[in-house]
């Protein structure tokens, strides 16, 4: 995670802002550190470039722990915070979404494969350039990401993409999404007796895309952060949160169920 997003990140609770102390950092990026909410005595790990700031962590680590506790941790501190609290609940990555988005990337597919685009990806890609008309929004934030495909079509058309999702299974997809400088590979159609396709994720737009895991209902951003805001949450609490972190004069996109996965 880039600092300049870091900085952008609040306390859910008191909206109160971290202090960082980093662990392990590469080139720009951050990929291990713990945010401090001295205020509170509050403590948030980010690792694998990733913020963890949901509302109630304890929770969050619990239910969610298959993940936390499979995942390569370097420091430490770190090992102890995370795994320490980390439950049995399970999480995993919805691989058949993973296709669905990202299936018209596969470089020479087998023949009869459909590489088409997502729908949703498409009528958002359109969307987004009718919206904006030819302006570029500073900082954008995806509410409810996901496996991250629709982050990754914002960020074509803003300077900063945030990606934001409860479920760390999927966010940890999309950060390795963003940040794989090598191959990246889908599962292949067992029908057809292959095990996995190469995708090019050249054709992403990735540098300027991080992802948080969140609750919706509590953004952990301060009011009036972001001047872009796509929500992928039904709800009237995430409806208002995502109001009090817009701009006055941002622009907010509700996507229903139908448009995001028709």
């Amino acid at each position: 995670m880039r600092r300049a997003v870091v900085d952008l990140l609040r306390c859910p609770v008191t909206r109160a802002a971290y202090e960082l102390d980093p662990i392990r950092t590469a080139d720009d990026e951050i990929v291990e550190a713990f945010l401090v909410s001295r205020d509170r005595r509050d403590v948030r790990p980010l690792f694998a470039g990733i913020a963890v700031a949901p509302k109630d962590l304890r929770a969050h680590l619990r239910s969610q722990g298959s993940v936390y506790l499979r995942s390569p941790l370097h420091d430490p501190r770190m090992v102890r915070f995370v795994r320490g609290q980390a439950g049995e609940g399970h999480d995993a990555v919805p691989f058949d979404e993973v296709v669905a988005h990202y299936r018209d990337l596969v470089v020479d597919p087998p023949p009869g494969y459909d590489t088409a685009t997502h729908p949703a990806d498409e009528a958002l890609d359109r969307r987004l350039v009718e919206a904006l008309d030819g302006v570029r929004p500073e900082r954008a934030l995806h509410v409810g990401c996901s496996v991250g495909r629709a982050t990754f079509v914002m960020a074509a058309h803003v300077g900063v993409a945030v990606g934001l999702d409860a479920r760390i299974a999927r966010v940890r997809r999309a950060r390795n999404i963003a940040v794989t400088r090598e191959h990246f590979f889908l599962p292949g159609p067992r029908e057809l007796g292959i095990k996995e396709l190469k995708i090019d994720l050249g054709r992403l737009v990735r540098d300027n895309a991080d992802f948080v895991v969140a609750n919706p209902e509590a953004l952990p951003f301060a009011d009036d952060t972001f001047d872009l805001v796509l929500l992928d949450i039904e709800g009237d609490d995430a409806h208002a949160e995502a109001e009090r972190v817009l701009a006055p004069d941002g622009r907010l996109i509700v996507r229903t169920p139908a448009e995001r996965a028709p």
